[in-house]
């Protein structure tokens, strides 16, 4: 049998990069690692004070934006920068993601939204357990910061065609090191941050049931765990240089 050839999207240094931010996907780490990524050329998309939406940045060559590009909330990719072709991110599993949310709540963001009045102490999002956030909270929201609408026939296209690097949570220090490579520049540093203490286990049967109710975000991590295994998470073009 022949060997599978995947080939992703060739970096171009002289369009504008957008890395996408899926939450509880390691975004701050790799925060940090864009800032030593794109020195000066670095820019943020996220709510601003009093969850005003995003500014819009003017793009330029070379310059890289990331941020939560929430397309259900009307700040996705195609509300904003719909002309820019080439992004990154970093994937976990769904499951994993969704648990690390639970405790992310739990542990920081509860107190903030009972103080600010945006949930009510015993109210209904005020959730009880791990398994009462997971019964009301049983969707991943993954694909809303994907670039483009995906389903079970087009997601491999997107990835092949739109998508220059991803990485994987449980492979950040290897995968990142590849990123450094295709842009032309040595290894950076990694270091893990904004994680919460877990103190709550998860039931098999509401595991299960979150599987079964998001079976293509899976499918997507599978593919691109797939992938990696494979090869390399890009094609580097010869001779393309990152900016210094």
């Amino acid at each position: 049998m022949p060997a599978l050839t995947i080939n992703m999207k060739n970096y171009d240094s002289h369009e504008p990069f957008i890395s996408l931010h899926i939450p509880k996907c390691a975004g701050q780490s790799f925060r940090q690692v864009l800032d030593q990524l794109f020195p000066g050329r670095l820019f943020f998309h996220y709510y601003q004070q009093r969850n005003a939406l995003p500014e819009k940045h003017p793009l330029e060559p070379g310059i890289c934006i990331h941020g939560h590009f929430n397309r259900s909330k009307g700040f996705g990719v195609m509300d904003y920068y719909p002309e820019v072709h080439q992004f990154i991110t970093v994937l976990r599993d769904p499951l994993e993601a969704a648990i690390s949310n639970y405790f992310y709540w739990k542990t920081k963001a509860r107190a903030n939204q009972l103080k600010n009045g945006i949930i009510t102490e015993g109210g209904e999002h005020d959730y009880r357990d791990i398994e009462d956030f997971f019964c009301k909270r049983s969707r991943s929201n993954m694909l809303d910061f994907m670039p483009r609408d995906m389903n079970r026939e087009n997601y491999k296209e997107i990835i092949e065609t739109q998508f220059v690097w991803i990485g994987l949570v449980e492979n950040l220090h290897q995968d990142i090191d590849r990123l450094a490579g295709l842009l032309g520049l040595p290894p950076v540093q990694v270091n893990r941050v904004n994680s919460s203490a877990r103190d709550e286990n998860l039931s098999p049967h509401i595991r299960e049931a979150f599987i079964t109710e998001n079976q293509l975000e899976f499918e997507i991590y599978h593919y691109q765990k797939f992938l990696g295994v494979q090869g390399p998470f890009f094609k580097k073009v010869p001779g393309c240089q990152g900016q210094k």
